[in-house]
């Protein structure tokens, strides 16, 4: 495995949007400020990611002034319409619950369906892989699970995937062209960034 391809994921710290339970998506809110995360990483000379706000300053809480690489394609998904609202202000709504029974299909109004954002985040992802050598990328709880799903031979499919705020998921392929076919990673650990979890 020394020299195996490895991807590291992390999810970005929480925002006060998230702790309240709204759907964050576009909307480009700051972290919580004062968050401690522990020292688990190794070096690294550049990192990858969402380019919005939260990831941004999640990697300059956990590298410092390391060089920051941000794409718009790793983003978390578009809720549109539905932005900062949450379950219980969207319960009554048909095209809500619509949503939740096919989300794989069914976009919230002006926003992304799971399949668009599958789509949107891997050609992210590919780019970001065929770039560099053993990346970073600090991204979202939906990229992170569209990622997980397609890349881990495991029978979870997108919700069943737990991926906490501070989360980091190492991935590893024997090389760089096993990724780029869609082939399964031949293995992944999980590790927690944050010193407490807020949600």
């Amino acid at each position: 495995m020394d020299h195996a391809f490895t991807v590291t994921l992390i999810r970005h710290l929480p925002t006060k949007g998230n702790t309240d339970r709204k759907y964050i998506g576009w909307t480009d809110e700051p972290v919580i400020t004062g968050l401690k995360t522990v020292n688990k990483i190794g070096e690294a000379t550049q990192v990858f990611g969402s380019d919005l706000l939260r990831c941004r300053q999640t990697a300059d809480i956990i590298f410092g002034d390391i060089p920051y690489i941000e794409s718009a394609k790793l983003r978390e998904c578009s809720f549109g319409s539905w932005e900062e609202k949450t379950y219980e202000e969207l319960k009554h709504e048909a095209k809500y619950q619509a949503w939740l029974d096919d989300y794989e299909c069914i976009a919230p109004p002006g926003g992304e369906s799971l399949r668009q954002l599958e789509v949107r985040v891997t050609k992210g992802f590919c780019d970001v892989i065929t770039s560099s050598n053993h990346p970073i990328i600090i991204t979202h709880g939906g990229p992170i699970r569209a990622l997980l799903s397609k890349f881990v031979n495991d029978s979870k499919k997108f919700w069943d995937w737990d991926v906490p705020h501070g989360s980091m998921y190492t991935l590893c392929w024997k090389d760089r062209q096993e990724i780029l076919e869609g082939k399964h990673c031949t293995s992944y650990s999980v590790e927690h960034l944050m010193e407490k979890e807020l949600l």
